[in-house]
């Protein structure tokens, strides 16, 4: 079993590792447009079903360090992260009342939002076009891979961070 003093921090372990896998193991030259958003993911996931642990700080600190090993502009992945986690626990009751399916659906729609953000952020800061194979692969990509990396959350959460009488 994991020690009981890692299992508070398990959320931001998950994302640091899914964070780590998205910018070392898939780079960003050869996986420019089908580049699923990992830490995405995990923040949608660990926000529904764990949001005493996972927070705007969370979100923050994630995007700092997706920005920080990606050498994008300092607080570009961190303003949508924070974005989204606030919309997730805005609408967090609803999104977890609605079926999986609706789910990727509305994983989609948070990921071109997230993407939105960020391309509207460069927009104004450097003025470059439209890169539409961005804005449209990457939440397709997202949502493709999301139920693997989210059954595999799913299994650590059950595992890990649930009480052994609560899994019957």
């Amino acid at each position: 079993m994991m020690p009981s003093m890692l299992m508070p921090w398990l959320p931001a372990l998950t994302i640091f590792v899914a964070a780590v896998v998205q910018e070392m193991a898939l780079p960003m030259a050869a996986w420019a447009v089908f580049r699923p958003d990992l830490v995405l993911i995990c923040l949608f996931y660990w926000r529904l079903y764990r949001a005493d642990r996972c927070g705007p700080i969370l979100a923050l600190l994630s995007g700092l360090l997706v920005d920080v090993i990606s050498g994008s502009p300092l607080g570009l992945n961190a303003v949508s992260n924070i974005l989204l986690v606030l919309i997730i626990s805005h609408f967090g009751r609803l999104i977890r009342s609605i079926d999986f399916v609706y789910l990727l659906f509305v994983l989609l729609l948070l990921v071109s939002l997230a993407e939105a953000i960020q391309w509207s952020l460069v927009m104004v800061k450097w003025g470059s076009a439209v890169r539409w194979s961005l804005l449209i692969g990457r939440p397709i990509a997202t949502v493709l891979i999301a139920p693997m990396v989210i059954h595999l959350l799913v299994t650590i959460h059950q595992t890990w961070l649930e009480e052994p009488h609560a899994r019957r």
